[in-house]
């Protein structure tokens, strides 16, 4: 064989294992998302890249979010990195990816999601946490109606982070973005119906027991630590908007929610009748 028919041959092996068609011309069919991604749950570069190119196509962005959805209600062994791109696409894309949801989807997919990362340890992913609560916030200001069937349920999930995960130091990481979440909700879905405030009236462990109330209490006087005092007043505001029927009624629980401000001796320049005053007319707002 001659020396340029020799170089010709490699020049072709070459070319044929090193030329690899476009991954997305391997996904024919919608079917094949699915296959394709659920296969690489714990491979996040894998799963990122298929993902971007799904999202490429419009055509298939429907079934793209749906099974979006399908993976985060199956998520307690999907890589975390996994989580925090798709929750981080859904924020950045919900355009065109979130203007698909439906209540059905919020309740069976997205619903169980943020149920079990609000209840999840302390030895936890954060940023997959944080992402969740940007995530909540952005549905509650663009699909509020698709959560009204649910409220009880999420908003007790909810509560029931700020009760076990705010303390005197996790404020610091979830504060700002707590108290933000807890405004749009007062926003969107005060007065609460009577209902859901009796069972949080009634609930021996909740945002309104009296250990939560006392030790919210404790720190609005922490004059040591102003910015957690604040902290605390600011937390305050929205929960009494949310319970309040509760203090307009008499209610034992209100009353401790009261007693909150009424008996904090707050040493700011605010005068304490004048924030008092401030907090009940929020309250009458939501009435």
């Amino acid at each position: 064989m001659s020396t340029s028919s020799m170089i010709e041959l490699r020049q072709t092996r070459s070319t044929t294992t090193t030329t690899t068609p476009p991954l997305v011309n391997e996904i024919t069919d919608e079917s094949n998302i699915l296959h394709s991604l659920r296969s690489n749950l714990h491979c996040p570069v894998e799963f990122i890249h298929i993902y971007n190119q799904c999202y490429q196509i419009t055509s298939f962005r429907s079934s793209l979010f749906e099974i979006l959805c399908n993976i985060l209600s199956n998520s307690v062994d999907v890589d975390a990195k996994i989580l925090k791109h798709i929750l981080e696409s859904l924020l950045t894309n919900h355009d065109s990816l979130l203007v698909e949801l439906t209540g059905l989807q919020f309740k069976q997919d997205i619903l169980p999601f943020i149920k079990r990362t609000l209840s999840a340890t302390e030895e936890d992913d954060n940023d997959v946490l944080l992402l969740s609560l940007k995530f909540l916030i952005k549905l509650i200001d663009n699909y509020s109606t698709l959560l009204s069937s649910t409220l009880a349920e999420w908003l007790a999930s909810i509560l029931h982070f700020v009760v076990t995960r705010i303390t005197s130091s996790s404020y610091v990481i979830f504060g700002d973005l707590i108290i933000d979440l807890l405004t749009k909700i007062v926003k969107n879905f005060t007065p609460l119906p009577k209902e859901i405030v009796d069972v949080l009236g009634r609930s021996p462990s909740s945002i309104i027991s009296t250990q939560f109330l006392s030790e919210l209490k404790s720190w609005v006087k922490h004059v040591d630590d102003i910015r957690l005092a604040l902290f605390a007043i600011h937390l305050w505001e929205p929960l009494a908007a949310l319970l309040s029927r509760l203090l307009t009624r008499g209610h034992t629980k209100g009353n401790e929610m009261l007693a909150v401000m009424q008996d904090g001796r707050i040493d700011f320049s605010i005068p304490k009748k004048i924030l008092i005053c401030s907090i009940y007319s929020k309250i009458d707002s939501c009435l």
